[in-house]
């Protein structure tokens, strides 16, 4: 029994699936007002969604310019702002760069300065060694005051010396602080 329907289902399946003629079509709304109206209004439907489509598609292509062009629009005034961005990163940076080798030409100086302080550290601590030994050598009194001389005369550019290492020190150390504020 079940092989006996299947080929009627299928012929119903293919003529469902099958255009319709028009003269059946016409046969069809003629019999039955119903339908016809139902034909009518499929067709009405079919052209208010054609329209929709249009419209909506119309839409689209209106709104994606409109995209387009803003994006144009950010990505001029995205590479203008960002020269300038540039600019001012830049100008920043050549601040910077004036403040280091400010800090490595003070460097050089207070090494400089450090170099000469202790030589004339060392050179005073011979000269009170010298003195200090001198009991058992005996110095006239003009040679011991020649010796004294020495050593105020040193101590006269020590204290400059110091003062200048510190001064340094000092400046050094602001102008990293001014590099790590401008960071």
């Amino acid at each position: 029994m079940p092989n006996k329907l299947l080929p009627f289902l299928i012929l119903v399946i293919l003529s469902a699936c099958a255009r319709v003629n028009p003269e059946e079509l016409d046969r069809l709304t003629k019999e039955d007002p119903a339908f016809k109206q139902m034909i009518l209004a499929r067709d009405q439907m079919r052209v208010q969604i054609r329209s929709l489509k249009d419209d909506l598609l119309n839409r689209k292509k209106t709104i994606d310019a409109q995209v387009d062009r803003l994006r144009a629009e950010y990505d001029a005034y995205a590479k203008a702002q960002n020269q300038i961005i540039e600019k001012c990163q830049a100008a920043v940076e050549a601040n910077v760069n004036l403040l280091r080798r400010d800090v490595e030409t003070a460097s050089a100086q207070l090494e400089a300065k450090k170099t000469e302080l202790n030589g004339h550290e060392r050179s005073l601590a011979d000269v009170r060694k010298l003195l200090k030994e001198s009991k058992a050598i005996r110095l006239s009194t003009q040679e011991k005051q020649k010796w004294e001389e020495r050593i105020q005369m040193i101590s006269e550019q020590i204290r400059p010396l110091r003062e200048d290492i510190q001064n340094l020190e000092l400046e050094i150390r602001l102008k990293k602080q001014k590099i790590n504020y401008l960071r």
